[in-house]
This record gives C-alpha cells, structure tokens and sequence, in this order.
C-alpha cells in the first residue's frame, strides 16, 4: 500500500481484461516502431533516389564460392528499370545517410537529465511527434537540395535522440522486476519490427508509380495518428494512472516497480564517472551499434550493388534478418526472466550468456559473408543469421541499465547510447574509405572484418568489466529507515534515515490521512535539510523513501 494513492478495485472496464501495463508496452513497441522506420527507410529509398552511375551488364564470371574474390559477381546494377532522381556523389550519400546519427548522438546524455527533471512521457512523444513531421517534410528537402535533406534528417535524429533515455525511466516505473527482460524486449523489438516492415515496404513502393516519396508520407502520418494514441492511453507512471486497477498496481509496486521517480533527484555524476562497469557498458553498446548499423545501413547497397539482386529479392532480404532477431529476443527474454525467478542464476550471468551470444555467433557470420563470394543463398543465410541471434542483445546490456541504476536508467542509456551511435557516423566514413573507388566483394570484405574485431573486443569488455548488480548509486532512495513514533492519530510521524552519501541522521517528517499498521510497507515523500559542514548549506534534497512500520503506538 502506498501512502495518498487510491486506486480503484477494479479500474476501468477495459483494465479488467487489458492491464495498463499491457498497454504502455503495446503503444511503447509501437513507438520504438516509428522510431527505427524513420531511421531506416533512407536506407532502402536511396537506392532508388540516386541515379546509378553502372549502367551496363557485367561480363566477368567468377566462381559462385570463392575466398574473397576481387572481381565483381556477375549481373547488372540495373535490373529493375528505376532510375534514380537526384545525381548524388557516393560522398553525398554517406553524408546523407550519416546526418540522422550526427543529431541522433547530440541529445542522449540531455535526454536523460530532462527525463530526470521533467519526466519521460511528453518527451518521448512529442520528440516522436516532431520526427513524423520531419518525414513529411523529406521529400521536399530532398527536391530543394541535398543540404535541405541533411538538415530535415540531422533535425529528426535530434529529436529521436530522446527516444532510449526517456523509455528506460518509463521502464523502470511500469515494469516489475521479474518482469524486466520481456517487458524491455517487447517495447525495444518494436523497432526491429519497424525494420521488418519499413524496408520491404519502401522497396515496393520504390517500384511502384507512387514513387520513393511515399514511404516517407506514410510514416509521418502513422505517427501523428502514434502521439495522439500514446498521449491520451499512456501515463507517466502507475501512481499518476488515473484507472489502473489495484490488483495491478500493487503487483507492480510489490516487485519493484510503480514509484514514480522524484523529479528533483540530483543525478550523481561523480559516482557515474568514476564507475567502472558504466565504462564497460558505454564500450560495449558502441561495437554493437558499430556491426549492427553496418548491416542495417549498408544491407540494402551491398545485396543491389554487390550481389545484383532485384528489387523483389531485396525485399525478401532485407526485413526478414529483424523478423528473426525479434523473435529470437523474445525467446531470450522468457528464459532469462525464467532463470532469475527460480533463482538458478545470478542477473549478473544472465546478462552475460545473453550477451555473449549477442555478439560472437554473429561475429563468425559476418566473417564467413565474403567467404561465400558471389553465393546469394549463403550470403543472405549469414546475414539472417548473424542478426536474429543478435535478439540476445536485448536480455543482455541493453537491459544493464534498469538494472544498475533503476533512479537514473533515462540518463545512463542517454550516456551509453550517445557514444555508442557515434558510431552511426563513423561507420559511414569507413565504408566510403573502402568501397568509394570500387564495390566489390573485397573492398567490402575490410568493412565486415573491422565490424567482427569491434564485435569481438566488446564481447571481453563486457564480460570482464560489466555487471548487472545495482549500483550503490542507483537509487537515490537507497536508505535504511525506521519509524520511531507513530502517533494515535497518524495524522504526523517522525523518523530518522541515513542518507546515502552524508552518512547521518536528518530528521524526516510526513503527512498521512493512512493509517499505519504494524509491518506495513509504506512509501513517503521526504526532505533532507542539509547543515553546516554539508555540500551547501541550506541546501535541501527531495525524494521517496521506503520504510517498515515497527510500532504504532
């Protein structure tokens, strides 16, 4: 029970079948949905934006398997008859292609202090709001100048930026503890079915008489219709849901969630900074980001440009990898959530195997891709393969967070997820410095090789450097507290806490129109009045705490 929050017995007529907490996963998958369509479908429409500059049939034949062949494989570039509308160098294009990560990187670490401060829900969606309109407005910047093109997607990875941060203080209010690896990877494969669903799409509608430009206007208005849908059934967290059920919202406090996180905590930079684990964490989600945006960018070129597949074939190809990668982090997710329940493994282990899987069978996928040479049918097995056992990924770091530091998940995914996307736009430089003169099967061979050796690297940091167990810093409410009176009319109590970092008493008094029995867990709201000899003088620290009733008289 949760003191001065009321919640009716049964919620809503809709809550009875439907629990909020459902809902919140449903409409947060979809948002992350949106989130990744706008990402990607630059990805699958430039190949039909930008005119080729081969034209003609390649002769040369080369052996179907082979190791690493220099010549190209046999086909031409052109076999879908779409010609492309805007002359762009393949410098142009990587720009352009890299604009959405130079925004996408500048607003993870203030997302996470402004999810802190002002709370996730109207962040998370009005940034998911602004990025529709960024898509409407594509197709026109496209046709005023590829700057005005840079600038709409360098505008849209900005606001996108806010994205992770804001959701993982979401999470760590709405979902119970158990409940922890599905609940994350239900809300974060929403953007794997985004891929699933955007690309083949973009690549038809690519050959159709609607042209690249549709794909784009489609999306803008699925998210206008996403805010208005999110903004009106989603809250910021249990205690603020106006029809949440009782059953339901004791079930979610019980387990370790339903507080609503004061908005006043002051995020401790120091012990982040100095953490050892963070370091590992922020290493490792850069060497995913590093494989994995290799192939969710580059993916689509390389089957065209490389494998001279057809644009049908591209369409096959190119979703069916995050079908696979989000079911197979489903899978994942059950059993770690199976394991810490019985107890059989530490979270700490958990993560780990998770994210060992994650990173290194992928790993050895990748490196076989220029192995297999020309051979569509083993190259596409490699590449649906190495990004359906990536689905671990979820039940592994990026599930880290929530776990080290439940307070402060918004800004820690804001850290680890600002220099990891740095590399959304090293990859692009990388690629060009290889495959700009020639895109051959070896020039791509050095783009999947550098991908692996990161993969690997992140795989050591990880193990050796990273752990799931919550951090002395992460909850600001990280206090013992006892009740030392509780008066006949529970109208007032006193009791002392040691604050975390001070290591002394400070005198905590709450209001309550409860009343408190014996052995009750309550929660209350508290302020620490700093003295002499403190940080500030003066100074004044408002959060939660959690206590246990011993004496009601």
């Amino acid at each position: 029970m949760l003191i001065n929050v009321k919640k009716s017995p049964n919620g809503r007529f809709i809550q009875r079948f439907i629990p909020a907490r459902f809902i919140f996963i449903f409409l947060s998958s979809f948002g992350f949905f949106l989130v990744y369509a706008y990402k990607v479908v630059l990805s699958m429409a430039i190949v039909s934006m930008v005119k080729t500059s081969t034209t003609k049939n390649e002769t040369i034949m080369v052996e179907e398997f082979s190791f690493i062949s220099d010549e190209k494989c046999p086909g031409s570039t052109e076999v879908d008859n779409i010609v492309g509308e805007f002359d762009w160098s393949e410098t142009i294009k990587n720009n352009v292609l890299a604009a959405f990560f130079y925004g996408y990187v500048c607003t993870q670490i203030p997302a996470g202090i402004f999810s802190n401060k002002f709370g996730s829900k109207w962040i998370f969606s009005i940034s998911l709001l602004i990025a529709a309109i960024c898509s409407l407005l594509s197709p026109i910047a496209a046709r005023q100048s590829y700057i005005w093109f840079f600038i709409v997607r360098f505008i849209q990875g900005l606001v996108e930026g806010f994205a992770f941060p804001c959701m993982n203080m979401m999470i760590a209010q709405w979902i119970p503890k158990m409940e922890l690896s599905r609940g994350t990877t239900l809300i974060y494969t929403g953007a794997q079915f985004g891929t699933v669903f955007t690309l083949p799409i973009a690549a038809q509608m690519n050959g159709s008489s609607l042209g690249w430009t549709a794909s784009f206007y489609l999306l803008g208005i699925i998210g206008i219709v996403w805010f208005i849908l999110f903004a009106t059934l989603v809250f910021e967290s249990p205690e603020l849901h106006p029809f949440i059920s009782q059953k339901e919202f004791d079930h979610i406090v019980h387990n370790g969630g339903g507080k609503q996180i004061e908005r006043k905590l002051i995020i401790p930079y120091r012990e982040i900074f100095t953490s050892i684990p963070v370091y590992g964490l922020i290493l490792t989600h850069f060497g995913q980001n590093w494989a994995f945006l290799t192939i969710l960018t580059y993916l689509p070129t390389y089957m065209k440009n490389v494998l001279h597949t057809n644009n049908t074939q591209n369409t096959m190809i190119s979703g069916l990898p995050y079908l696979g990668q989000a079911l197979f982090g489903w899978i994942c997710s059950f059993i770690s959530d199976k394991l810490r329940s019985s107890g059989r493994l530490q979270i700490t282990t958990i993560r780990k195997i998770n994210n060992f899987i994650a990173f290194i069978p992928p790993a050895i996928c990748i490196a076989l891709i220029p192995i297999a040479g020309c051979n569509q049918i083993i190259s596409c097995i490699l590449l649906i393969l190495a990004v359906t056992i990536n689905g671990a990924s979820f039940s592994g770091y990026n599930s880290t967070h929530v776990d080290m530091a439940p307070d402060f998940a918004g800004f820690l995914m804001g850290l680890t997820n600002s220099f990891g996307n740095i590399a959304g736009f090293v990859t692009p430089i990388v690629v060009d410095l290889f495959t700009n003169k020639e895109s051959t099967i070896k020039s791509w061979s050095y783009v999947f090789y550098v991908a692996v050796l990161v993969n690997i690297i992140s795989t050591l940091i990880y193990t050796f450097m990273c752990t799931a167990k919550e951090q002395t810093w992460g909850r600001m409410r990280n206090c013992s507290a006892h009740v030392a009176a509780a008066f006949a009319s529970n109208r007032r109590c006193s009791h002392s806490i040691e604050h975390r970092k001070k290591k002394k008493a400070c005198s905590v008094h709450y209001y309550s129109n409860t009343p408190l029995n014996a052995g009750g867990n309550y929660t209350a709201l508290y302020r620490i009045s700093a003295k002499r000899g403190s940080v500030k003088r003066g100074m004044s620290v408002v959060g939660s705490v959690q206590m246990v009733v011993h004496t009601t008289k």
